[in-house]
């Protein structure tokens, strides 16, 4: 019984190791860097107001569910949004970071897979939410 927990867990530890990290491997990857008339951290604030809108609080085809986390920037590098599946936790699907520019102004990357609706629609959906303070989810498609 012991013999079979322990070959059960490495075999779970095995493959997430291989799991992948979505927009921080893949090739595919479209990004957007835009200025928003707003301090980062009310930018930051609309681009989790934005992911929480359009992609957590929805109801998605086939029950996908999607979650994000708040990572704190460390040592001068910028907070980010990560989205992802909740079945696939380390696949960051969309990545939005907000740093400084000015007192007044903002510079925000928005990074997608690039694969399905992960795409230039998405983007331009986020970038129309952060830069109005409104959440304004892509048309068409779903997710």
């Amino acid at each position: 019984m012991r013999k079979s927990l322990w070959v059960g867990m490495a075999f779970a530890a095995l493959l997430a190791g291989c799991a992948s990290k979505g927009v921080y491997e893949s090739d595919a990857v479209v990004t957007e860097t835009f200025t928003v008339n707003t301090n980062y951290e009310a930018a930051f604030r609309r681009a989790g107001e934005y992911v929480r809108t359009c992609h957590v609080q929805v109801q998605h085809a086939y029950n996908v569910a999607y979650a994000w986390r708040h990572v704190k920037g460390e040592k001068g590098a910028p907070d980010e949004v990560q989205l992802y599946k909740v079945s696939e936790p380390a696949k960051v699907l969309e990545l939005i970071s907000a740093e400084s520019a000015s007192p007044s102004t903002s510079k925000v990357t928005v990074t997608v897979l690039g694969e399905g609706r992960w795409d230039a629609a998405e983007i331009a959906a986020a970038k129309t939410s952060i830069q109005s303070a409104t959440p304004v989810c892509r048309k068409g498609g779903e997710g």
